[in-house]
């Protein structure tokens, strides 16, 4: 079964990075932000995350969405995609798990596992961006950005 891992998930793979090796042929997503990359041994001493993602997915078969400034997401073939929707205010508890649940509904929905990480990723940002407009980075809540999901999903499809 496909599989989506942030926080705690991927807390758990340090020190068993072999699990998700094991899992190379299967969908395998996660979603770190830069301090739980590290915690698995992705490498940011070069201050290069766009270079560390790309080896990371490569190296493990993966698709990792690096979650930041500018989040990236790298596929296992190397390719990066770099996403420009979002702001500050989405680096608070549980905005991750709305990525993440968005992420994992587009995989049930039949999407590949890049194409479900790479828009996902920009629909919550996307959505942050309008929560942000109306509550500001400081004020704006993981459920604010749930509740303009729906403008955001229009806006793609228009």
């Amino acid at each position: 079964l496909p599989v989506v891992l942030d926080a705690d998930g991927i807390n758990a793979l340090g020190g068993h990075i072999d699990v998700l090796d094991a899992r190379r042929d299967r969908i395998t997503v996660l979603t770190p932000h830069d301090g739980e990359f590290t915690r698995i041994g992705g490498d940011l001493t070069g201050s290069n995350r766009l270079g560390a993602a790309r080896a990371f997915g490569a190296a493990h078969g993966c698709v990792l969405v690096l979650k930041g400034h500018r989040t990236l997401t790298a596929a296992p073939a190397g390719n990066v995609l770099v996403n420009t929707t979002g702001n500050s205010g989405l680096a608070k508890g549980g905005s991750g798990d709305v990525l993440t649940g968005i992420v994992a509904a587009l995989l049930a929905q039949g999407a590949t596992a890049v194409r479900a990480a790479a828009v996902g990723v920009w629909l919550h940002g996307r959505a942050g961006d309008l929560a942000a407009q109306e509550k500001g980075q400081w004020g704006m809540t993981p459920t604010d950005i749930l509740e303009r999901l729906p403008q955001a999903l229009r806006e793609v499809t228009e």
